[in-house]
């Protein structure tokens, strides 16, 4: 079957360099100090190489992570709309974050990872807050995407794979591919092979790579506003992450993000960017 080659722990600190060289705080040391570790073995001038052409290509990813300049200091508020708005945030929260796992033959929690191989050989991997079921006949390989997103690596079959996630179905041909399921209909990032939502042909994305890095782990981002930023974090925690005002949902970050640590995010965007966050059961109001 296709292999998508995962982010090393070398590639992870070849992005990290990127992430620095470009958060506009890099010294002419921090510059030499990265020459230097390029030219440590070939491995890690091939890892810098992948990372910088990499990184020029997730300006318009929408996964996400930190570093960029120290805004000004800024008069911090707290509207009595947030306050309101917390209230009915605490109140959905449950239904919110409901995934339909008691009809799925595999399901994920909240922050949860799960690969999985099916009979024909083709390879899942759920994202968090996912659920699929399994419909594999004589004729077709159908799987239902009920809930999330899932990485599809599919094995050569005379049948179709067909992914089913709300509106026009998906169909792989020997490819690596991810779907996630929208209220306006499947959202695909293809990495390899070839792929159709209907009968429209998806094409490889530049940035698939890194708009698939959450299979190892990872979300990387580059200029995102923070807005969409914990938009895309809400997926791997419990409860609300919810911003005072919109100035500062317009923030634009950079970087790469272990989402086996998704609170080390928060703490880092309260340290490093003169943040406060005020946590509530179930909701988190960054202000």
């Amino acid at each position: 079957m296709p292999e998508l080659h995962p982010l090393s722990d070398l590639s992870d600190d070849a992005l990290d360099w990127q992430v620095l060289l470009h958060s506009g705080s890099a010294s002419a040391a921090d510059q030499a100090r990265y020459q230097r570790w390029c030219q440590l073995s070939p491995a890690h001038a091939e890892a810098a190489r992948e990372a910088e052409a990499l990184w020029a290509d997730i300006g318009q990813t929408n996964a996400a992570q930190i570093f960029v300049a120290e805004p000004a200091p800024r008069k911090r508020r707290w509207p009595l709309a947030i306050a309101a708005s917390a209230v009915l945030a605490v109140a959905g929260i449950i239904g919110w974050q409901q995934v339909p796992v008691w009809t799925s033959d595999y399901h994920t929690g909240i922050g949860q990872r799960q690969v999985i191989t099916l009979a024909d050989g083709s390879r899942v991997t759920l994202n968090s807050g996912s659920a699929l079921s399994l419909a594999f006949s004589d004729s077709e390989r159908k799987v239902v995407l009920k809930a999330g997103e899932a990485l599809f690596e599919t094995a050569s079959d005379l049948r179709p794979f067909v992914v089913e996630a709300g509106g026009e179905p998906v169909q792989g041909r020997e490819a690596v591919f991810s779907v996630r399921r929208l209220a306006s209909g499947p959202s695909v990032v293809l990495a390899e092979g070839e792929a159709r939502v209907g009968t429209q042909a998806v094409a490889v994305a530049n940035d698939a790579r890194a708009l698939t890095a959450w299979q190892r782990g990872k979300l990387i981002f580059n200029g995102k506003p923070l807005g969409q930023v914990l938009s895309e974090l809400e997926r791997y925690q419990h409860g609300r992450i919810l911003i005072s005002d919109h100035t500062l949902a317009a923030l634009e970050v950079s970087g790469v993000f272990d989402l086996d640590e998704p609170e080390a995010l928060l703490r880092t965007l309260e340290q490093r960017y003169n943040l406060k966050i005020t946590y509530l059961p179930w909701l988190a109001v960054v202000h």
